[in-house]
Protein backbone atom coordinates (compact mmCIF):
# COMPACT_ATOMS: atom_id res chain seq x y z
CA UNK A 1 0.00 0.00 0.00
CA UNK A 2 1.21 3.59 -0.79
CA UNK A 3 1.41 6.76 1.32
CA UNK A 4 -1.44 8.12 -0.42
CA UNK A 5 -3.53 5.38 -0.48
CA UNK A 6 -2.54 4.70 3.64
CA UNK A 7 -5.82 5.88 5.69
CA UNK A 8 -4.28 8.96 8.22
CA UNK A 9 -6.48 7.93 10.98
CA UNK A 10 -6.82 3.96 11.93
CA UNK A 11 -8.87 3.83 15.43
CA UNK A 12 -6.94 1.27 17.12
CA UNK A 13 -3.92 3.02 16.80
CA UNK A 14 -5.60 6.37 18.68
CA UNK A 15 -4.51 4.90 21.97
CA UNK A 16 -0.77 4.81 21.02
CA UNK A 17 -1.17 9.14 21.10
CA UNK A 18 -0.98 10.27 25.15
CA UNK A 19 -0.37 6.08 25.99
CA UNK A 20 0.44 6.90 28.88
CA UNK A 21 -2.18 8.82 29.80
CA UNK A 22 -4.50 6.20 28.71
CA UNK A 23 -2.95 3.74 30.72
CA UNK A 24 -3.31 6.15 33.54
CA UNK A 25 -7.25 6.60 33.60
CA UNK A 26 -7.92 3.02 32.67
CA UNK A 27 -5.97 1.91 35.80
CA UNK A 28 -7.95 4.53 37.88
CA UNK A 29 -11.21 3.70 36.56
CA UNK A 30 -10.72 -0.06 37.43
CA UNK A 31 -9.69 0.79 40.71
CA UNK A 32 -12.70 3.30 41.30
CA UNK A 33 -14.97 0.39 39.62
CA UNK A 34 -14.07 -2.21 41.95
CA UNK A 35 -13.77 -0.23 45.04
CA UNK A 36 -17.07 0.83 44.34
CA UNK A 37 -18.29 -2.80 43.69
CA UNK A 38 -16.06 -3.93 46.91
CA UNK A 39 -17.85 -1.78 48.55
CA UNK A 40 -21.12 -2.51 47.82
CA UNK A 41 -19.99 -6.52 48.98
CA UNK A 42 -18.36 -5.55 51.67
CA UNK A 43 -20.97 -3.52 53.09
CA UNK A 44 -23.30 -6.27 52.51
CA UNK A 45 -21.22 -8.57 54.30
CA UNK A 46 -20.47 -6.27 57.16
CA UNK A 47 -24.46 -5.52 58.17
CA UNK A 48 -25.44 -8.93 57.86
CA UNK A 49 -22.37 -10.43 60.11
CA UNK A 50 -23.39 -7.73 62.92
CA UNK A 51 -26.89 -8.28 62.56
CA UNK A 52 -26.34 -11.55 63.39
CA UNK A 53 -23.69 -10.72 65.63
CA UNK A 54 -26.48 -8.74 67.57
CA UNK A 55 -29.04 -11.20 67.92
CA UNK A 56 -26.92 -13.90 68.88
CA UNK A 57 -28.41 -15.30 72.30
CA UNK A 58 -26.64 -17.56 75.44
CA UNK A 59 -24.53 -20.45 74.32
CA UNK A 60 -24.60 -19.10 70.96
CA UNK A 61 -20.93 -17.96 69.88
CA UNK A 62 -20.47 -15.50 67.09
CA UNK A 63 -17.14 -13.33 67.17
CA UNK A 64 -17.19 -10.24 65.27
CA UNK A 65 -14.20 -7.64 64.53
CA UNK A 66 -15.71 -4.61 63.37
CA UNK A 67 -12.18 -2.46 63.28
CA UNK A 68 -10.85 -4.07 60.21
CA UNK A 69 -14.01 -4.05 58.20
CA UNK A 70 -14.74 -0.39 59.18
CA UNK A 71 -11.58 0.36 58.09
CA UNK A 72 -12.20 -1.24 54.95
CA UNK A 73 -15.04 0.24 53.95
CA UNK A 74 -13.35 3.98 54.81
CA UNK A 75 -10.79 3.06 52.34
CA UNK A 76 -13.02 1.67 49.85
CA UNK A 77 -15.48 5.27 50.12
CA UNK A 78 -12.49 6.98 50.00
CA UNK A 79 -10.69 5.12 47.04
CA UNK A 80 -13.78 5.49 45.10
CA UNK A 81 -14.39 9.47 45.55
CA UNK A 82 -10.99 10.58 45.24
CA UNK A 83 -10.29 7.38 42.18
CA UNK A 84 -13.66 8.79 40.54
CA UNK A 85 -12.58 12.61 40.26
CA UNK A 86 -8.52 11.39 39.50
CA UNK A 87 -9.87 9.20 36.20
CA UNK A 88 -11.90 11.85 34.78
CA UNK A 89 -9.04 14.11 35.03
CA UNK A 90 -6.88 11.42 33.28
CA UNK A 91 -9.21 10.57 31.04
CA UNK A 92 -10.03 13.80 29.50
CA UNK A 93 -6.26 14.92 29.56
CA UNK A 94 -5.14 12.31 27.78
CA UNK A 95 -8.26 12.95 25.11
CA UNK A 96 -7.37 16.44 24.88
CA UNK A 97 -3.94 15.56 24.22
CA UNK A 98 -4.95 13.33 21.56
CA UNK A 99 -7.64 16.17 19.66
CA UNK A 100 -4.47 18.26 19.64
CA UNK A 101 -2.41 15.57 18.25
CA UNK A 102 -4.60 14.63 15.40
CA UNK A 103 -5.36 18.58 14.81
CA UNK A 104 -1.57 19.11 14.02
CA UNK A 105 -1.37 15.48 12.21
CA UNK A 106 -4.07 16.41 9.68
CA UNK A 107 -3.63 19.41 8.68
CA UNK A 108 0.29 18.64 8.62
CA UNK A 109 -0.93 15.90 6.30
CA UNK A 110 -2.80 18.22 3.95
CA UNK A 111 -0.19 20.74 3.74
CA UNK A 112 2.63 18.09 2.59
CA UNK A 113 -0.51 16.29 -0.10
CA UNK A 114 -0.80 20.33 -1.02
CA UNK A 115 -4.19 19.76 -0.91
CA UNK A 116 -5.61 22.63 1.47
CA UNK A 117 -9.25 21.46 1.60
CA UNK A 118 -9.89 23.60 4.98
CA UNK A 119 -10.92 26.79 2.61
CA UNK A 120 -14.16 27.91 4.05
CA UNK A 121 -15.71 28.24 7.48
CA UNK A 122 -17.84 24.96 6.76
CA UNK A 123 -14.62 22.81 6.13
CA UNK A 124 -12.87 24.05 8.99
CA UNK A 125 -16.17 23.66 11.59
CA UNK A 126 -16.30 20.00 10.05
CA UNK A 127 -13.03 19.22 10.93
CA UNK A 128 -13.08 20.56 14.52
CA UNK A 129 -16.77 18.57 14.73
CA UNK A 130 -15.21 15.61 13.15
CA UNK A 131 -11.82 15.46 15.19
CA UNK A 132 -13.80 16.05 18.62
CA UNK A 133 -16.00 12.81 17.40
CA UNK A 134 -12.78 10.47 18.34
CA UNK A 135 -12.26 10.70 21.42
CA UNK A 136 -15.70 8.96 21.49
CA UNK A 137 -13.25 5.43 20.79
CA UNK A 138 -11.21 5.31 23.91
CA UNK A 139 -13.65 7.23 26.07
CA UNK A 140 -16.75 5.08 25.51
CA UNK A 141 -15.52 2.37 23.56
CA UNK A 142 -12.09 1.06 24.78
CA UNK A 143 -12.11 1.53 28.49
CA UNK A 144 -15.82 0.95 29.07
CA UNK A 145 -14.95 -2.44 27.68
CA UNK A 146 -11.29 -2.84 29.35
CA UNK A 147 -13.03 -1.87 32.68
CA UNK A 148 -15.90 -4.14 32.60
CA UNK A 149 -14.11 -7.33 31.03
CA UNK A 150 -11.51 -7.11 33.95
CA UNK A 151 -14.22 -6.63 36.33
CA UNK A 152 -16.11 -9.55 35.15
CA UNK A 153 -13.44 -12.08 35.24
CA UNK A 154 -12.26 -10.53 38.75
CA UNK A 155 -16.00 -11.59 39.70
CA UNK A 156 -15.66 -14.97 38.21
CA UNK A 157 -12.56 -15.50 40.34
CA UNK A 158 -14.16 -14.45 43.02
CA UNK A 159 -17.56 -16.89 42.48
CA UNK A 160 -15.32 -19.44 42.06
CA UNK A 161 -13.36 -19.28 45.38
CA UNK A 162 -16.33 -19.10 47.19
CA UNK A 163 -17.78 -21.86 45.46
CA UNK A 164 -17.27 -23.91 41.85
CA UNK A 165 -21.40 -24.06 41.58
CA UNK A 166 -21.80 -20.58 42.26
CA UNK A 167 -19.28 -19.46 39.45
CA UNK A 168 -21.33 -22.19 37.19
CA UNK A 169 -24.62 -21.68 38.28
CA UNK A 170 -24.15 -17.19 37.87
CA UNK A 171 -21.64 -17.80 34.38
CA UNK A 172 -24.74 -17.63 31.30
CA UNK A 173 -26.05 -14.88 32.86
CA UNK A 174 -22.78 -12.65 33.50
CA UNK A 175 -21.76 -13.27 30.12
CA UNK A 176 -24.67 -12.81 28.33
CA UNK A 177 -25.11 -9.50 29.86
CA UNK A 178 -21.32 -8.88 28.52
CA UNK A 179 -21.99 -10.00 25.15
CA UNK A 180 -25.50 -8.21 24.43
CA UNK A 181 -24.25 -5.39 23.66
CA UNK A 182 -23.14 -6.77 20.81
CA UNK A 183 -26.60 -7.08 19.34
CA UNK A 184 -26.55 -2.97 18.66
CA UNK A 185 -23.83 -3.18 16.75
CA UNK A 186 -25.23 -2.74 13.49
CA UNK A 187 -28.28 -0.60 14.28
CA UNK A 188 -26.25 1.47 16.15
CA UNK A 189 -22.90 1.98 13.97
CA UNK A 190 -25.86 3.20 11.13
CA UNK A 191 -27.21 5.45 13.20
CA UNK A 192 -24.16 7.30 14.43
CA UNK A 193 -23.35 7.24 11.15
CA UNK A 194 -26.36 9.03 9.98
CA UNK A 195 -26.30 11.54 12.75
CA UNK A 196 -22.78 12.43 12.09
CA UNK A 197 -23.71 13.57 8.38
CA UNK A 198 -26.76 14.94 9.20
CA UNK A 199 -25.57 16.89 12.30
CA UNK A 200 -23.20 18.49 10.21
CA UNK A 201 -25.59 20.08 7.43
CA UNK A 202 -27.60 20.85 10.78
CA UNK A 203 -24.43 22.53 12.21
CA UNK A 204 -23.89 24.55 8.85
CA UNK A 205 -27.38 25.62 8.20
CA UNK A 206 -27.02 27.35 11.26
CA UNK A 207 -23.69 28.98 10.88
CA UNK A 208 -24.99 30.14 6.76
CA UNK A 209 -27.89 31.28 8.80
CA UNK A 210 -26.28 34.02 11.41
CA UNK A 211 -23.68 34.69 8.61
CA UNK A 212 -26.52 36.08 6.86
CA UNK A 213 -28.62 37.72 9.51
CA UNK A 214 -28.44 41.26 8.69
CA UNK A 215 -29.41 40.44 5.12
CA UNK A 216 -32.24 38.05 6.19
CA UNK A 217 -33.78 40.85 8.00
CA UNK A 218 -33.41 43.40 5.31
CA UNK A 219 -35.34 40.95 2.92
CA UNK A 220 -37.58 39.78 5.55
CA UNK A 221 -36.80 35.91 4.94
CA UNK A 222 -35.37 34.99 8.70
CA UNK A 223 -38.80 33.61 9.85
CA UNK A 224 -38.75 31.28 6.43
CA UNK A 225 -34.84 30.27 7.43
CA UNK A 226 -35.90 29.98 11.07
CA UNK A 227 -38.63 27.66 10.23
CA UNK A 228 -36.16 25.48 7.82
CA UNK A 229 -34.21 25.25 10.86
CA UNK A 230 -36.65 24.19 13.60
CA UNK A 231 -37.54 21.38 10.83
CA UNK A 232 -33.91 20.12 11.43
CA UNK A 233 -33.70 20.39 14.63
CA UNK A 234 -36.55 18.31 15.11
CA UNK A 235 -35.10 15.26 12.63
CA UNK A 236 -31.92 15.90 15.04
CA UNK A 237 -33.44 15.08 17.98
CA UNK A 238 -35.73 12.07 16.72
CA UNK A 239 -32.16 10.80 15.08
CA UNK A 240 -30.89 11.28 19.02
CA UNK A 241 -33.97 9.83 20.32
CA UNK A 242 -33.99 6.61 18.40
CA UNK A 243 -30.23 6.15 19.94
CA UNK A 244 -31.25 6.85 22.71
CA UNK A 245 -34.35 3.85 22.49
CA UNK A 246 -31.45 1.58 21.29
CA UNK A 247 -29.26 2.21 24.21
CA UNK A 248 -32.00 1.68 26.23
CA UNK A 249 -33.06 -1.34 24.87
CA UNK A 250 -29.33 -2.57 25.34
CA UNK A 251 -29.66 -2.14 28.97
CA UNK A 252 -32.89 -3.22 29.81
CA UNK A 253 -31.35 -6.47 28.21
CA UNK A 254 -28.50 -5.95 30.35
CA UNK A 255 -30.72 -5.70 33.40
CA UNK A 256 -32.26 -9.11 32.88
CA UNK A 257 -29.34 -11.08 31.92
CA UNK A 258 -28.21 -9.87 35.16
CA UNK A 259 -31.15 -10.46 37.34
CA UNK A 260 -30.95 -13.78 36.32
CA UNK A 261 -27.48 -14.28 36.94
CA UNK A 262 -28.34 -13.09 40.69
CA UNK A 263 -31.11 -15.63 41.22
CA UNK A 264 -29.21 -18.24 40.15
CA UNK A 265 -26.70 -17.61 42.70
CA UNK A 266 -29.42 -17.09 45.04
CA UNK A 267 -30.70 -20.47 44.24
CA UNK A 268 -27.81 -22.29 44.26
CA UNK A 269 -26.43 -20.45 47.49
CA UNK A 270 -29.65 -21.64 49.89
CA UNK A 271 -28.01 -25.64 49.93
CA UNK A 272 -24.49 -24.26 50.07
CA UNK A 273 -25.77 -22.49 53.17
CA UNK A 274 -27.85 -25.57 54.36
CA UNK A 275 -24.08 -27.43 53.92
CA UNK A 276 -22.52 -24.69 56.30
CA UNK A 277 -20.10 -24.40 52.86
CA UNK A 278 -21.20 -20.50 52.53
CA UNK A 279 -22.63 -18.31 55.18
CA UNK A 280 -24.89 -15.88 54.96
CA UNK A 281 -22.85 -13.00 55.44
CA UNK A 282 -20.77 -14.19 52.18
CA UNK A 283 -23.52 -15.17 49.86
CA UNK A 284 -25.27 -11.68 50.34
CA UNK A 285 -21.72 -10.00 49.60
CA UNK A 286 -21.67 -12.42 46.28
CA UNK A 287 -24.99 -11.20 45.40
CA UNK A 288 -24.19 -7.36 45.86
CA UNK A 289 -21.08 -8.04 43.79
CA UNK A 290 -23.17 -9.54 41.07
CA UNK A 291 -25.68 -6.28 41.29
CA UNK A 292 -22.65 -3.80 41.62
CA UNK A 293 -20.97 -4.85 38.48
CA UNK A 294 -24.23 -3.73 36.40
CA UNK A 295 -22.11 -0.17 37.02
CA UNK A 296 -19.40 -1.38 34.90
CA UNK A 297 -21.69 -3.04 32.02
CA UNK A 298 -23.75 -0.62 32.02
CA UNK A 299 -21.60 1.92 29.78
CA UNK A 300 -21.35 -1.23 27.49
CA UNK A 301 -25.27 -0.41 26.10
CA UNK A 302 -24.33 2.82 24.01
CA UNK A 303 -20.49 1.82 22.97
CA UNK A 304 -21.76 1.38 19.54
CA UNK A 305 -23.47 4.32 19.55
CA UNK A 306 -20.18 6.19 20.43
CA UNK A 307 -18.06 3.00 18.06
CA UNK A 308 -20.27 4.61 14.68
CA UNK A 309 -19.51 8.12 15.63
CA UNK A 310 -15.66 7.58 15.85
CA UNK A 311 -15.65 5.56 12.47
CA UNK A 312 -18.18 7.96 10.50
CA UNK A 313 -15.37 10.54 11.76
CA UNK A 314 -12.32 8.73 11.08
CA UNK A 315 -13.98 7.94 7.59
CA UNK A 316 -14.82 11.31 6.76
CA UNK A 317 -11.48 12.81 8.24
CA UNK A 318 -9.79 10.61 5.68
CA UNK A 319 -11.81 11.04 2.98
CA UNK A 320 -10.33 15.27 3.90
CA UNK A 321 -7.44 14.54 4.52
CA UNK A 322 -7.10 13.18 0.81
CA UNK A 323 -7.14 9.11 1.20
CA UNK A 324 -10.25 9.02 -0.89
CA UNK A 325 -9.67 11.68 -3.07
CA UNK A 326 -10.37 11.74 -6.57
CA UNK A 327 -6.61 11.19 -9.07
CA UNK A 328 -5.21 14.13 -10.44
CA UNK A 329 -3.36 11.88 -12.81
CA UNK A 330 -5.23 13.06 -15.56
CA UNK A 331 -5.14 16.59 -15.12
CA UNK A 332 -2.21 18.77 -15.93
CA UNK A 333 -0.76 21.35 -13.66
CA UNK A 334 -0.58 24.45 -15.22
CA UNK A 335 2.85 26.32 -15.31
CA UNK A 336 4.32 30.00 -15.94
CA UNK A 337 3.32 32.04 -17.41
CA UNK A 338 0.65 32.70 -15.26
CA UNK A 339 -2.69 34.57 -15.81
CA UNK A 340 -6.20 34.57 -14.67
CA UNK A 341 -8.88 35.79 -16.71
CA UNK A 342 -12.99 36.38 -15.06
CA UNK A 343 -15.77 36.49 -17.45
CA UNK A 344 -18.90 37.60 -16.06
CA UNK A 345 -18.47 35.65 -12.94
CA UNK A 346 -21.14 35.22 -10.11
CA UNK A 347 -21.29 33.24 -7.37
CA UNK A 348 -23.53 32.05 -4.39
CA UNK A 349 -23.88 30.09 -1.52
CA UNK A 350 -26.78 27.76 -1.03
CA UNK A 351 -28.94 30.02 0.73
CA UNK A 352 -27.17 33.06 0.51
CA UNK A 353 -28.56 36.32 -1.16
CA UNK A 354 -25.39 38.40 -1.52
CA UNK A 355 -22.17 37.33 -3.75
CA UNK A 356 -20.15 38.77 -6.51
CA UNK A 357 -22.05 39.37 -9.43
CA UNK A 358 -21.18 39.79 -12.61
CA UNK A 359 -16.96 39.82 -12.16
CA UNK A 360 -14.60 40.56 -15.22
CA UNK A 361 -11.23 40.94 -14.76
CA UNK A 362 -7.50 40.41 -16.14
CA UNK A 363 -4.26 39.40 -13.83
CA UNK A 364 -1.01 38.64 -15.65
CA UNK A 365 2.11 37.52 -13.95
CA UNK A 366 3.66 39.70 -11.19
CA UNK A 367 0.16 41.77 -10.86
CA UNK A 368 -1.96 42.08 -7.60
CA UNK A 369 -5.21 42.78 -7.20
CA UNK A 370 -6.85 44.47 -4.13
CA UNK A 371 -10.75 43.39 -3.37
CA UNK A 372 -12.61 45.57 -1.77
CA UNK A 373 -16.43 46.05 -0.68
CA UNK A 374 -18.87 46.04 2.18
CA UNK A 375 -19.02 43.26 4.57
CA UNK A 376 -21.13 40.43 3.03
CA UNK A 377 -20.68 41.49 -0.50
CA UNK A 378 -19.24 38.81 -1.94
CA UNK A 379 -15.21 39.24 -1.04
CA UNK A 380 -14.44 36.22 0.53
CA UNK A 381 -16.88 34.05 -2.03
CA UNK A 382 -15.03 35.54 -4.85
CA UNK A 383 -11.74 33.56 -3.26
CA UNK A 384 -13.68 31.13 -2.45
CA UNK A 385 -14.95 30.12 -6.01
CA UNK A 386 -11.02 30.86 -7.22
CA UNK A 387 -9.75 27.87 -4.31
CA UNK A 388 -12.01 25.67 -5.89
CA UNK A 389 -15.05 25.75 -3.47
CA UNK A 390 -18.08 23.72 -4.95
CA UNK A 391 -20.71 26.45 -4.93
CA UNK A 392 -23.38 27.52 -7.49
CA UNK A 393 -21.36 29.66 -9.88
CA UNK A 394 -22.09 30.90 -13.77
CA UNK A 395 -19.69 32.66 -15.80
CA UNK A 396 -16.06 31.67 -16.88
CA UNK A 397 -12.94 31.24 -14.92
CA UNK A 398 -10.01 31.01 -17.11
CA UNK A 399 -6.43 30.05 -15.53
CA UNK A 400 -3.71 30.38 -18.61
CA UNK A 401 -6.17 30.44 -20.93
CA UNK A 402 -8.20 26.78 -19.79
CA UNK A 403 -11.21 26.58 -16.66
CA UNK A 404 -9.65 26.36 -13.43
CA UNK A 405 -11.30 23.36 -12.90
CA UNK A 406 -9.21 20.99 -15.85
CA UNK A 407 -5.87 21.81 -13.67
CA UNK A 408 -4.45 20.04 -11.11
CA UNK A 409 -4.08 23.04 -8.69
CA UNK A 410 -2.95 20.97 -6.02
CA UNK A 411 0.73 22.65 -5.41
CA UNK A 412 -0.83 26.04 -7.21
CA UNK A 413 -2.88 28.04 -5.37
CA UNK A 414 -2.84 28.55 -1.16
CA UNK A 415 -5.63 30.58 0.34
CA UNK A 416 -5.74 32.02 3.49
CA UNK A 417 -9.03 32.26 5.12
CA UNK A 418 -10.84 34.33 7.59
CA UNK A 419 -10.50 31.56 9.96
CA UNK A 420 -7.28 30.40 10.77
CA UNK A 421 -5.69 27.60 12.88
CA UNK A 422 -2.92 27.93 15.15
CA UNK A 423 -1.62 24.81 16.91
CA UNK A 424 -0.52 23.91 20.38
CA UNK A 425 2.51 23.12 19.00
CA UNK A 426 5.95 25.41 19.50
CA UNK A 427 6.23 28.52 16.61
CA UNK A 428 8.49 26.67 14.54
CA UNK A 429 6.40 23.75 13.98
CA UNK A 430 3.76 25.56 13.37
CA UNK A 431 5.26 27.39 10.63
CA UNK A 432 6.87 24.06 8.77
CA UNK A 433 3.82 22.71 8.23
CA UNK A 434 3.39 25.00 5.16
CA UNK A 435 7.01 23.64 4.66
CA UNK A 436 9.00 20.82 6.77
CA UNK A 437 11.84 20.93 5.22
CA UNK A 438 12.14 24.74 5.70
CA UNK A 439 15.60 25.78 7.45
CA UNK A 440 15.76 28.34 10.35
CA UNK A 441 17.00 30.71 8.55
CA UNK A 442 14.03 30.56 5.81
CA UNK A 443 11.50 30.89 9.61
CA UNK A 444 13.31 34.14 10.40
CA UNK A 445 12.96 35.12 7.08
CA UNK A 446 9.53 34.43 6.28
CA UNK A 447 8.81 36.08 10.07
CA UNK A 448 10.64 39.25 8.62
CA UNK A 449 8.29 39.75 5.78
CA UNK A 450 4.78 39.28 7.67
CA UNK A 451 6.65 41.86 10.49
CA UNK A 452 6.81 39.46 13.07
CA UNK A 453 10.54 38.68 13.15
CA UNK A 454 11.58 41.79 16.09
CA UNK A 455 8.44 40.55 17.94
CA UNK A 456 9.56 37.00 18.07
CA UNK A 457 13.03 37.86 18.99
CA UNK A 458 12.09 39.44 21.67
CA UNK A 459 10.51 36.38 23.32
CA UNK A 460 12.61 34.46 25.85
CA UNK A 461 11.80 31.51 23.97
CA UNK A 462 12.01 32.53 20.35
CA UNK A 463 11.26 30.02 17.32
CA UNK A 464 9.92 27.39 20.22
CA UNK A 465 7.67 29.84 21.95
CA UNK A 466 3.84 28.27 22.15
CA UNK A 467 0.94 30.49 20.67
CA UNK A 468 -1.49 28.36 22.02
CA UNK A 469 -4.08 26.70 20.98
CA UNK A 470 -6.15 28.67 17.49
CA UNK A 471 -3.48 31.09 18.51
CA UNK A 472 -5.02 31.82 22.13
CA UNK A 473 -1.37 32.67 23.84
CA UNK A 474 -0.73 35.85 20.85
CA UNK A 475 -3.06 38.93 19.32
CA UNK A 476 -5.80 37.77 16.58
CA UNK A 477 -3.02 40.04 14.22
CA UNK A 478 -0.07 38.37 15.46
CA UNK A 479 -2.20 34.43 14.64
CA UNK A 480 -3.28 35.65 11.20
CA UNK A 481 0.44 36.49 10.60
CA UNK A 482 1.98 33.13 11.74
CA UNK A 483 -1.02 31.38 9.42
CA UNK A 484 0.18 34.09 6.65
CA UNK A 485 3.93 33.00 7.10
CA UNK A 486 3.20 29.17 7.30
CA UNK A 487 1.09 30.02 3.90
CA UNK A 488 4.10 31.97 2.38
CA UNK A 489 6.48 28.92 3.30
CA UNK A 490 4.45 26.92 0.77
CA UNK A 491 5.82 29.14 -1.83
CA UNK A 492 2.53 28.77 -3.98
CA UNK A 493 2.36 30.66 -7.17
CA UNK A 494 -0.63 31.79 -7.07
CA UNK A 495 -1.92 33.59 -3.30
CA UNK A 496 -5.29 34.25 -2.66
CA UNK A 497 -5.39 35.82 0.87
CA UNK A 498 -8.24 36.78 2.51
CA UNK A 499 -7.92 40.14 5.39
CA UNK A 500 -4.42 39.18 5.61
CA UNK A 501 -4.18 42.57 7.21
CA UNK A 502 -5.87 42.43 9.93
CA UNK A 503 -5.23 43.58 13.07
CA UNK A 504 -1.87 45.73 11.95
CA UNK A 505 -1.16 49.34 11.93
CA UNK A 506 -0.25 51.29 8.65
CA UNK A 507 3.32 50.63 8.80
CA UNK A 508 3.18 47.00 9.48
CA UNK A 509 0.52 46.74 6.55
CA UNK A 510 2.95 48.48 3.99
CA UNK A 511 5.85 46.29 5.17
CA UNK A 512 3.66 42.89 5.10
CA UNK A 513 2.22 45.03 1.37
CA UNK A 514 5.51 45.00 0.05
CA UNK A 515 7.13 41.59 1.69
CA UNK A 516 3.53 39.95 -0.58
CA UNK A 517 4.19 41.49 -3.40
CA UNK A 518 8.12 41.04 -3.79
CA UNK A 519 7.33 37.03 -3.01
CA UNK A 520 5.15 37.07 -5.72
CA UNK A 521 6.44 38.37 -8.53
CA UNK A 522 6.80 35.60 -10.59
CA UNK A 523 3.20 34.25 -9.84
CA UNK A 524 -0.36 36.27 -8.76
CA UNK A 525 -1.66 37.87 -6.14
CA UNK A 526 -4.63 38.85 -4.72
CA UNK A 527 -5.92 40.04 -1.84
CA UNK A 528 -9.71 40.78 -0.33
CA UNK A 529 -9.36 43.32 2.77
CA UNK A 530 -10.89 46.42 4.27
CA UNK A 531 -7.50 47.89 5.04
CA UNK A 532 -5.92 50.81 2.68
CA UNK A 533 -2.60 49.21 0.94
CA UNK A 534 -0.60 50.34 -2.03
CA UNK A 535 1.51 48.93 -4.21
CA UNK A 536 3.13 49.51 -7.51
CA UNK A 537 1.35 48.47 -10.45
CA UNK A 538 -1.64 47.71 -7.75
CA UNK A 539 -5.41 46.70 -9.52
CA UNK A 540 -8.58 47.24 -7.70
CA UNK A 541 -12.10 45.32 -7.54
CA UNK A 542 -14.81 46.92 -6.15
CA UNK A 543 -17.31 44.71 -5.07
Amino acid sequence: MTEQQKPVIRLRSLLNSRLGGWWLAGVLGAVTLFSAIALLAVSGWFITAAALAGMAVAGVGYALDIFVPAAIIRLLALTRTVGRYTERLASHNAALGLLRDLRSQLFSRIAQRRRLPLRSAGAMHRLVADIDLLDQFPLRVVLPWAWASLLLVMLLAWLALLDHSLLLAALPGLLLAWLLPWLGYWRGGRLARDEVAHAQERREFLLDSLQLLTPLLIWQRWSERGKAFMQRDREHLARQDHQQRLTSRMALLQQVALAYALLAVLWQGQPLMAEGILSVPLLLAALLTVLGLYEALLPLAGSFIALGLSQAARDRLNALAGEDAPSHSSAARPQAPWSLQLSSVSARWPGALNGPDNIDLQLTQGETLLVQGPSGGGKSTLLQLLAGEDMESRGACLLNGQPLAGWDLREVIGYLPQDIDIFTLPLAANLRLGNPQASDEQLWQVLEDVALAEWVRGQPQQLQLLPGELGSAVSGGQARRIALARLLLAERPILLLDEPFAGLDAASREQVMAALVRRQQQGLLLIASHQPVMAEGLQWLRI
